[in-house]
């Protein structure tokens, strides 16, 4: 279930992890326990949230026709995946 913590909203994310190493979120569940399919990915680069904070990855990805980033932070212990929070 989605946690909210500052401007970060914390999203449990279905992924797929291919044999070339290659991390694919597949859908992602928000707040109120909707699930979102992610119909595409369109780029992942090294990058930050300048609003909520956090380092890491940044998913460009099509969600309901719409572009969302979506971020995993990856840290020693800690593998998270978030969205920013319009609040």
């Amino acid at each position: 279930m989605a946690k909210r913590i500052g401007l970060k909203v914390y999203v449990d994310t279905i992924v797929r992890y291919t044999a070339d190493g290659i991390i694919r979120p597949l859908s992602i569940e928000w707040e109120d326990g909707r699930t979102y399919e992610i119909t595409k990915v369109m780029d992942c680069v090294p990058g930050a949230s300048r609003r909520a904070g956090g380092a890491g990855l940044v998913y460009t990805c099509m969600i309901e026709g719409k572009e969302v980033h979506l971020y995993y932070e990856d840290s020693y212990k800690v593998h998270k995946w978030f969205l920013e929070s319009k609040e």
